[in-house]
C-alpha cells in the first residue's frame, strides 16, 4: 500500500473519533429535550453502524480481489516453472 493510500480500518477509526467528537459538542451546545438527544444519538449510533458496515463489506471485497490476485500470480509462476522443465 502506497503512503498516498490509507487502510479502511484508519479510515473508519478517524470517523468514529470525529463522530464521538461531534456528538460530544452537539449534547454541549443542543438546545433539546433528554427524548431529543436520546434520538439524535439513536439516528447518529445507526449511521455510525452503517458505515462501518460499508467499511467491512469495502475490506471483505478488497481481501477477496487480493486473494484471487495472489491466486492468479501463483498459478502463472507455477505454468512458468513447468513450462521451464
Amino acid at each position: 500500500m502506497s503512503p498516498d493510500q490509507s487502510s479502511p480500518r484508519s479510515g473508519f477509526s478517524i470517523f468514529a473519533v470525529g463522530a464521538l467528537i461531534g456528538a460530544g459538542i452537539a449534547l454541549l451546545y443542543a438546545p433539546q429535550s433528554g427524548k431529543e438527544t436520546r434520538k439524535l444519538l439513536a439516528k447518529k449510533a445507526k449511521l455510525l453502524r452503517d458505515k462501518a458496515q460499508d467499511t467491512i463489506e469495502n475490506a471483505q471485497e478488497l481481501i477477496k480481489d487480493g486473494k484471487a490476485h495472489l491466486a492468479a500470480a501463483f498459478d502463472s509462476g507455477h505454468d512458468i516453472a513447468e513450462h521451464k522443465r
